[in-house]
């Protein structure tokens, strides 16, 4: 049995087998209908490390590192066809498609980095970026529909419905092109900026008064409460 893991430790793991490596099977002791060779994506890793799958098989169970026997499919091992077809948007320029390779080792070389999920409002659109775009300090790109300022490279590609990565439509790729069309300037504060909010909860020593003040039902003085 596998014990519980450290936090850095699950984090090596989450480093190891982002969601989208490809994993072969081993052997899984007493799973008879997970037979040794079989094939699957990693969808996510769990808080324990437990890498949560999708099968060949439709099967979903969890592979459990130092417990289960399993080794990672190398590129060169994955189908000659796999690439995708995605709209690449760099700091400063205008975007423009690009075939790559659908794997996340490609994805990360792309934006220079770990890679993280980002989902669009166009249907069945999401992003890919550097993760660690504003803490490395990395050129703002583009402002998204919420505010929010990309930082480094990034691309965008779609989806399947089932959670694969597939190649932007026509109408897609154009939807996008023309969104992301211009390139924009920030400086390095704009473009780093993170919110936090604050939120401030009333202690157990606050007074009822000071409570309805904190949530601005009570006005200071004698006004009393507001409508």
């Amino acid at each position: 049995m596998q014990g519980f893991l450290k936090p850095y430790q699950v984090e090596q793991i989450k480093k190891k087998y982002p969601p989208g490596t490809r994993i072969q099977l081993d052997h899984m002791e007493g799973e008879r209908d997970m037979p040794d060779g079989l094939q699957g994506v990693v969808k996510h890793i769990d808080d324990q490390g437990q890498l949560h799958m999708a099968w060949q098989n439709g099967r979903s169970l969890a592979l459990i590192p130092n417990e289960d026997q399993f080794h990672i499919i190398q590129p060169e091992q994955q189908p000659e066809d796999n690439k995708i077809r995605v709209l690449v948007v760099e700091p400063g320029k205008v975007p423009y498609p690009q075939q790559i390779e659908n794997d996340y080792r490609a994805m990360q070389k792309l934006v220079d980095g770990c890679i993280e999920f980002v989902p669009l409002p166009e249907p069945d659109c999401h992003l890919y970026c550097n993760d660690e775009g504003k803490l490395d300090g990395l050129p703002g790109n583009r402002r998204l529909d919420h505010g929010d300022i990309i930082c480094g490279t990034f691309f965008i590609c779609a989806d399947d419905g089932e959670g694969n990565d597939t190649s932007l439509t026509d109408r897609q790729l154009q939807y996008y092109t023309e969104r992301f069309q211009e390139p924009e300037q920030y400086t390095d504060e704009e473009a780093h900026h993170v919110e936090c909010e604050i939120k401030i909860m009333p202690s157990a020593s606050d007074s009822i008064e000071d409570v309805m003040r904190m949530l601005g039902l009570l006005r200071d003085g004698n006004d009393g409460m507001e409508r």
